[in-house]
């Protein structure tokens, strides 16, 4: 018996509201078990990015491998990367060790909360071309779906839909864009997979502005994905059909999106920071609490 593994390629922040410390707590949250490659390093405070230092391509690579070819992954998170030879690292090793990284979520992270570039403009291009051909899952906020496609910021669902159409031809299997970015008292996401189109809604959680939100979705994703590959081979579920297929991908991206809320609504109260305003974290927590 073992509990499933996720790697988590990504950068490691200073405040622990997103990156890779991010995804660890969430692994955590959800009973699985994580390890990391560190693609590069970010000061970050609630007020904002105050530098980035990406990692050379050689080192983020020896991670990947080294990780792929001790630890038996059921799934792969990657997270932001900083720089063209970041990408090129990543998707060397994957094309080495596709077959041990289990399935495989990029969350294409491009700005940070506060508007600073955390992926240079080669990079972007290089994410396009080299890495979105080899994932399974492909989960862009709306601004970094325009930005992967060189178009204009969607203004409806329709154009979000559009959008997320044309990222999937490009080679995930399933496509979230998260619609945050619209106007309403929904948030609205549109998935994209083999099967279809699935507009899913939710609430909007008023209050104070979190950061790392996108992190954590894409995070649960990758833990849910995890889950069921070992549930799985496990024969624990039976004939469930392999991992990240049509048939439960809107539950596990169901599933992830109602605990990014839950944690997003419990971290209203906090004030981890000693200035007022800026971006805070979500309630990774949630699940740990026995009240």
């Amino acid at each position: 018996m073992r509990p499933p593994l996720v790697l988590t390629i990504a950068a490691s922040e200073t405040d622990g509201a997103a990156g890779i410390q991010a995804d660890l707590k969430t692994f955590t949250a959800l009973g699985v078990y994580g390890a990391s490659a560190v693609t590069m390093i970010t000061v970050v405070t609630a007020a904002g990015v105050r530098g980035t230092h990406p990692l050379p391509g050689d080192i983020v690579r020896e991670q990947v491998e080294a990780v792929a070819a001790d630890l038996r992954l059921d799934a792969t998170k990657i997270g932001a990367l900083g720089s063209a030879a970041a990408v090129s690292a990543v998707a060397a090793a994957v094309r080495a060790h596709r077959k041990s990284l289990g399935a495989i979520v990029l969350d294409p992270v491009m700005v940070g909360a506060d508007g600073t570039p955390l992926i240079t403009a080669e990079g972007a291009a290089a994410l396009e071309k080299e890495l979105l051909p080899l994932v399974d899952v492909l989960t862009p906020n709306m601004a970094e779906a325009a930005q992967l496609l060189g178009r204009p910021l969607a203004t409806s669902i329709d154009e979000i839909r559009e959008q997320a159409l044309a990222l999937q031809a490009k080679g995930p299997r399933s496509v979230l864009i998260t619609g945050g970015r619209l106007e309403g008292e929904d948030v609205v996401d549109v998935l994209v997979h083999d099967g279809g189109t699935d507009l899913l809604r939710a609430q909007r959680v008023p209050g104070r502005r979190v950061r790392g939100a996108g992190t954590t979705l894409s995070a649960a994703i990758a833990a849910q994905l995890a889950r069921i590959a070992e549930f799985d081979r496990a024969g624990e579920l039976g004939e469930i059909g392999e991992a990240g297929t049509d048939d439960d991908m809107v539950t596990i991206v169901a599933s992830a999106r109602e605990f990014v809320a839950s944690a997003t609504e419990n971290a209203q109260d906090w004030r981890l920071a000693r200035h007022e305003g800026g971006h805070g974290p979500v309630n990774h927590l949630i699940t740990l609490d026995k009240d």
